[in-house]
C-alpha cells in the first residue's frame, strides 16, 4: 500500500523526530498536516518539507483546540501522535506526584484527547502511530515517571488496536535520539553523554530522527501491523 495521496496528521510535527517524519512522508508523496502550539515553529518547520504539507495550530493537551483543528482538516487516512512536554525525571523518591500528573497531561492524556478529536475524521481501515519511549522498556533508575506514561501509552495503543479495528494501531519506542531536546545541554556534556551511550549499545550509536521516521512510515504503510510495540533503541533494552 503505497502513502503516496494519503492524509497525514502529524501531532508534534513541528521539531524533531515528528518533523522528521513529516519531511519523509512528504518526499513519499503524502499530503502532511503537521500541527503544534505555535505558528511560527510551524512555518518554519514547512519550509523544511517537500511536496504538500500545511500547518494547523492546535494544543493536544486542550480538546477544544483539537477539536476546532480537526474541523479544518476534514479527513484523515493516518495519525502520527508524536507530540510531548514536561517529563517526570529523577529518582522516584524525590519526583513529586504533581510532577508525574503534569508528564501525564503533557503525553498520555495529550495523545488520548488527540486520537478522541480526530477519530471522527480518521478513515475507518487507516492507522494510528504513537510514539512512547525506551524508559517503560528498559528499567532505568530515575526514569520511573517516564516508563509510567511511556508504558501507558503502550497499553492503550494495544487495546485501541482490538477497540477500534479494522483501524491499526501501533507504538514506536524511540531509544536515545539526537533531538532539540537535547540542544539546553552543554556541548561538551551531550556529547559525552551520546558517547558514553554509544559504547553501551549494541548497534555501536545512538539514534537520528530519521531513524525513527523509517520506523513511523513503515507502520503507517503495512497494512498487516497492528498493536505492535516497534523498539527503535539501537538494543538499548538489551544493554542494561
Amino acid at each position: 500500500m503505497s502513502l503516496a495521496q494519503q492524509r497525514i496528521l502529524i501531532i508534534g510535527g513541528s521539531n524533531g523526530m515528528g518533523l522528521a517524519a513529516a519531511q519523509r512522508l512528504g518526499r513519499a508523496g503524502a499530503e502532511v498536516f503537521i500541527a503544534g502550539r505555535s505558528q511560527a515553529k510551524l512555518d518554519a518547520a514547512l519550509g523544511q518539507i517537500e511536496g504538500r504539507a500545511t500547518g494547523v495550530v492546535a494544543d493536544f493537551t486542550d480538546a477544544a483546540s483539537l477539536a476546532a483543528a480537526a474541523g479544518r482538516i476534514g479527513r484523515l487516512d493516518h495519525l502520527v501522535l508524536a507530540a510531548s512536554s514536561n517529563a517526570a525525571w529523577g529518582p522516584f523518591a524525590h519526583t513529586s506526584a504533581d510532577a508525574l500528573r503534569q508528564a501525564m497531561e503533557g503525553k498520555l492524556i495529550g495523545y488520548w484527547q488527540s486520537l478522541q478529536a480526530m477519530l471522527p475524521i480518521l478513515r475507518g481501515d487507516g492507522s494510528v502511530v504513537m510514539l512512547s519511549g525506551a524508559a517503560s522498556r528498559t528499567a532505568m533508575p530515575g526514569t520511573a515517571g517516564l516508563a509510567a506514561v511511556n508504558g501507558g501509552i503502550t497499553q492503550m495503543a494495544q487495546t485501541l488496536a482490538k477497540e477500534l479495528a479494522p483501524l491499526r494501531v501501533n507504538v514506536v519506542s524511540p531509544g536515545l535520539v539526537d533531538t532539540p531536546a537535547y540542544d539546553g545541554l552543554p556541548a561538551e556534556a551531550k556529547q559525552g553523554m551520546f558517547a558514553g551511550a554509544a559504547k553501551s549499545l549494541p548497534a555501536g550509536r545512538t539514534g537520528t530522527s530519521e531513524d525513527i521516521a523509517a520506523a513511523i512510515e513503515f507502520l503507517l504503510d503495512n497494512g498487516f501491523t497492528t498493536g505492535a510495540l516497534l523498539d527503535v533503541d539501537g538494543g538499548a533494552r538489551m544493554s542494561l
